[in-house]
């Protein structure tokens, strides 16, 4: 028997064409793929999954879905594939004459998985993501640099205000004295994902760059690590606290991007021409570290890193705050 879906709010979805926590399928009827999709959506904030409905331009483009199909049936066994708690309606929805086939997914408190693969919802289709398959909240590393602190208190209560008790977020407030800063950052591999808010100062910081050599340290990095590039738009949310310069204009071109990487090649430069003029092994054996860390920031970090951000093109908070993230 169909379970009951609120067809108005279907219709409404459709006809004004909300595509966010949207999946649209012309025709599906694999158990395993809907699975996919029933899990990315109820380990986000949940959405929906039309049948009949193409997508083509940006745009829904109505198909219809024929009412033989016995597509209760499939979500049945997609839903025994599923390690996990779902709730779901779902049921026929005429859209102009159409019928459109809808799958309500609601999000779930605790975390979904398919086949001990864990999927997320994003733009039209679900991605695998790699996280620890444990109980409790997915948890989340905020990384960014004190002057970008207005933004995160913001990103920060947003995921709470959506997401609840669902992920646990860390970031440097919760250090307590005495606490070893680099053991801390060196726990960023712990977590299921990180998020880099990246700006200008935040690439000039070495604490910023050791965090980020922490991340790619991983193979899976690509798939756990998130980041919002900051652009000047931002500025009216520091107050009177703003630096100088907020946008790191990374997406202008290779020179500007290149100018990172010369920043820290610089510094370490200057490092290495400090140590010799002091010319005792004794007196700069700790520094010998920090130059380590700067010279594997500007010769690989960074490349790697600016590339990654360059071919995942990046998210902009202004964009997401006006979407409440």
């Amino acid at each position: 028997m169909e379970m009951e879906i609120n067809v108005d709010r279907v219709s409404h979805i459709i006809e004004h064409n909300e595509l966010d926590k949207v999946i649209c399928r012309a025709l599906e009827l694999r158990p395993a793929e809907l699975a996919k999709y029933i899990c990315g959506l109820a380990n986000g904030t949940g959405g929906y999954i039309f049948l009949g409905i193409e997508k083509q331009n940006g745009r829904m483009e109505k198909v219809g879905f024929q009412r033989t199909f016995n597509i209760a049936g499939v979500i049945e066994t997609a839903r025994t594939k599923i390690s996990g708690e779902i709730s779901m309606c779902y049921g026929f929805v005429p859209v102009e004459g159409i019928d459109v086939f809808a799958i309500e997914v609601t999000q779930s408190e605790e975390k979904i998985f398919l086949e001990e693969k864990f999927y997320v919802y994003e733009n039209n289709d679900v991605q695998e993501m790699i996280v620890n398959q444990k109980n409790g909240p997915t948890t989340l590393f905020i990384s960014y640099t004190e002057c970008d602190t207005p933004i995160v208190d913001i990103i920060e209560n947003k995921i709470k205000e959506r997401l609840k008790n669902k992920v646990k977020i860390s970031r440097y407030i919760e250090l307590r004295y005495k606490d070893s800063f680099k053991a801390f950052m060196n726990t960023i591999q712990e977590h299921d994902f990180v998020m880099t808010i990246v700006s200008d100062t935040y690439l000039k910081r070495r604490a910023c760059m050791y965090e980020v050599g922490e991340i790619i340290k991983d193979h899976h990095y690509k798939d756990r690590l998130l980041f919002i590039v900051l652009s000047e738009k931002e500025r009216k949310y520091y107050g009177e606290s703003a630096p100088e310069k907020i946008g790191s204009d990374i997406y202008k071109g290779a020179e500007e991007r290149l100018e990172y990487v010369d920043f820290w090649k610089k510094s370490y430069e200057s490092l290495e021409k400090k140590m010799r003029e002091i010319n005792d092994f004794e007196a700069v054996s700790n520094t010998s570290n920090d130059l380590k860390i700067i010279g594997q920031i500007f010769r690989k970090d960074m490349g790697e890193f600016l590339d990654f951000l360059i071919d995942e093109n990046g998210k902009n908070f202004e964009k997401l705050y006006a979407n409440d993230l």
